[in-house]
């Protein structure tokens, strides 16, 4: 009923707008993440925008596994190299490893490739969600741009979401819990029977702890004691401070980290140094792992703000990337 009742709006819109404002996540949860990393010929900007692929790694989890907080056991990998036939900038060859002599054999980014990665996209339950790090500038669009090339599509129905404005927006969400300092709850103590306190009990311990002192001293500094006019002692207020003791210092309303590139957000989550950086599944692996971490706030995250691969603005020459 409510699918034929949605259908019916959609329906209504489209013959309004010409293009349906409902999309899939509105109507399911999402069910699996495609985590996806790019190694390309450089940077779109230093190669005005007609950077091409290198290689591609894609990894598919179930959503539900990743809500588990660990790294998934179950999940489906696909990774491809590509001759880009374009010369591959010796950055970027120094930092992913691949050079334009080891992809000479390799097959172009072709038709056949988007038919592939569509019928691999399908094996897994949908809504599918793919999962990049600084996607919305730099794999979406570039993705996007080589997809176009080849005259075909993925299918339209495919979310994505970029994973850094994610972590940084989930670290400024969440509030650090602050402690207070517990009350110090006073009793009253109990009477003390009247044919007990006469004061023998005071005397005794006093003259225990003289013995103890004088045991442990010498005579010289027994006397020294002696007549030594004692101090008033200082005793702090019941639940406060002590006046020689700083005040303690307030935390900081909201965790506020400087880098979100994937290597630091990945060492800052696990404790780890970063593995295989700048190799496409090392990277997707990173990834899968802080996303894993971010566990129900992560799925949450990206329910609610992944957008339309289709919709994604494809790179092009002569427009900044992402926009």
């Amino acid at each position: 009923m409510r699918g034929t009742f949605l259908s019916r709006i959609n329906n209504f819109v489209s013959s309004c707008t010409g293009k349906s404002n409902l999309t899939s996540k509105t109507m399911s949860p999402i069910k699996t993440f495609v985590f996806l990393d790019l190694e390309t010929t450089g940077l779109p900007h230093l190669e005005h925008n007609l950077t091409k692929i290198t290689e591609l790694c894609a990894v598919s989890v179930q959503a539900d596994h990743i809500e588990l907080g660990v790294f998934p056991r179950v999940h489906n990998k696909l990774n491809l190299c590509f001759n880009p036939h374009k010369m591959i900038s010796p950055d970027s060859t120094e930092i992913t490893g691949l050079s334009n002599d080891l992809l000479e054999h390799q097959a172009l980014f072709c038709k056949n490739v988007v038919e592939m990665l569509t019928k691999w996209l399908e094996m897994n339950r949908k809504p599918i969600c793919l999962v990049a790090h600084n996607g919305n500038r730099f794999d979406f669009p570039i993705l996007r741009r080589e997809i176009e090339s080849t005259c075909s599509s993925l299918p339209e129905d495919l979310l994505c979401i970029d994973s850094l404005a994610a972590f940084r927006d989930l670290d400024r969400s969440e509030e650090v819990v602050q402690t207070t300092p517990k009350e110090v709850v006073q009793t009253t103590p109990k009477e003390i029977p009247f044919e007990l306190d006469d004061g023998f009990d005071e005397l005794l311990v006093q003259a225990v702890e003289e013995y103890e002192r004088s045991q442990k001293l010498s005579p010289a500094e027994v006397q020294k004691i002696n007549e030594t006019t004692p101090h008033k002692q200082i005793v702090g207020r019941a639940g406060g401070e002590d006046a020689r003791v700083p005040p303690r210092k307030q935390p900081s309303q909201r965790k506020c980290f400087s880098s979100y590139k994937l290597q630091d957000v990945y060492s800052r989550v696990t404790c780890k140094e970063a593995l295989n950086a700048h190799e496409a599944e090392g990277d997707v692996v990173m990834l899968i792992t802080c996303a894993a971490v971010y566990g129900e706030r992560f799925v949450a995250y990206a329910n609610e703000k992944s957008k339309k691969f289709s919709e994604m603005p494809m790179m092009k020459p002569g427009r900044k990337i992402g926009t």
